[in-house]
């Protein structure tokens, strides 16, 4: 079994969590701010560190209750730990926040400890531990700066797939492929920085790109998080790459989302007449059957829509240049009034 680097070092933070380690022993009482306080603790990051006020905020916020009750407090903590250093990294342009190779082993260490007290340690556990930790040791001066911010985020993901076959983002995999895994998402985190450029260049391009104020950001987060169960995040860095045409669809279905649910609940429970009956009030017209259909069709699929426009998973038909399943979902939105519709192009 590994062992921390730094287990010895005294709490450069306060005496206040000197008894940390004692609590998060013992499974059934370690909370989400103790297992934080106590790794932050292992990881020799202070308390007006950037990465500790935003685990702070965070914890006020609170964590997703699905990713708390998938994975349990410890698992849980690393997760935040690792998402502060990528939103660290993605709110500063001219940098990241990069662990050192002593606390980068120590972050992996702590992983190893969590999955033994999960109760899931196995060979193969055991070998891709060692393997990321020899990599750790071995190559660490030859990572680039992208990667040594990432690499918290691969060991999580990991561990994800480990305990239960998918990573953070719910990507299924198995467990043969996790050395593959591994090696796509290092080369991810490399490459990222060669794209850089470009798509600074490419941002400059377009300008007329919406914007939207801070509280229906917020808001659209908060929301996207219920709906997809996805980190705050991850949906932070979907969001930030969307067109501006399909941030607009997004942020108007969010400012829709109250009828969305009245509507999913008449559809689900009733016959779908109160369904018709209530658009065609709404909206002072009556729709066709074929539209009505449409429009069932898209509310039931709002998840799907919204994950594939957050994933670019939409693909256009060779010959037409669109995606029929999206252009259908959108077309049943527009139907009643959820999306505005496109405006036709002047000849």
């Amino acid at each position: 079994m590994v062992t921390s680097h730094s287990e010895d070092h005294r709490n450069p933070r306060s005496k206040k969590n000197e008894n940390a380690a004692v609590i998060v022993n013992n499974a059934n009482s370690t909370s989400l701010r103790q297992a934080l306080d106590y790794y932050l603790n292992i990881l020799r990051i202070r308390d007006d560190s950037e990465i500790y006020r935003n685990t702070t905020e965070l914890i006020r916020k609170k964590a997703p209750l699905t990713v708390i009750k998938t994975y349990g407090n410890r698992i849980t903590a690393m997760i935040i730990i690792a998402d502060c250093i990528r939103r660290i990294k993605n709110d500063n342009n001219d940098g990241c926040h990069i662990f050192s190779q002593s606390q980068l082993y120590d972050f992996l260490a702590l992983a190893a400890k969590v999955m033994e007290r999960e109760g899931i340690w196995t060979g193969q556990v055991n070998n891709i531990i060692l393997k990321l930790m020899r990599d750790i040791m071995e190559n660490y001066d030859n990572f680039d700066d992208t990667l040594k911010s990432d690499y918290p985020t691969i060991i999580v993901d990991i561990i994800s797939i480990l305990h239960i076959g998918t990573d953070t983002k719910r990507v299924k995999v198995s467990s043969i492929s996790i050395d593959k895994y591994y090696q796509s998402r290092k080369l991810q985190a490399t490459t990222v920085r060669a794209t850089t450029t470009s798509t600074t260049v490419a941002s400059d391009l377009h300008k007329d790109k919406i914007i939207l104020s801070s509280d229906l950001a917020e808001g659209l987060v908060e929301s996207l998080s219920q709906i997809t169960e996805r980190r705050r995040t991850d949906l932070e860095e979907s969001l930030a790459r969307l067109s501006s045409p399909d941030l607009k669809r997004i942020s108007e279905l969010y400012q829709n989302y109250s009828r969305l649910q009245r509507y999913s609940k008449m559809i689900t429970e009733g016959s779908g007449q109160e369904f018709r009956k209530e658009i065609q009030r709404e909206l002072g017209r009556r729709l066709e059957p074929r539209q009505l259909r449409r429009a069932v069709e898209s509310v039931r699929r709002l998840r799907t829509y919204i994950e594939n426009i957050l994933d670019n998973k939409f693909t256009p038909d060779a010959s037409h240049g669109i995606s029929h399943v999206k252009h259908n979902l959108e077309y049943g939105y527009q139907l009643i009034d959820l999306i505005e519709r496109r405006r036709q192009k002047t000849r």
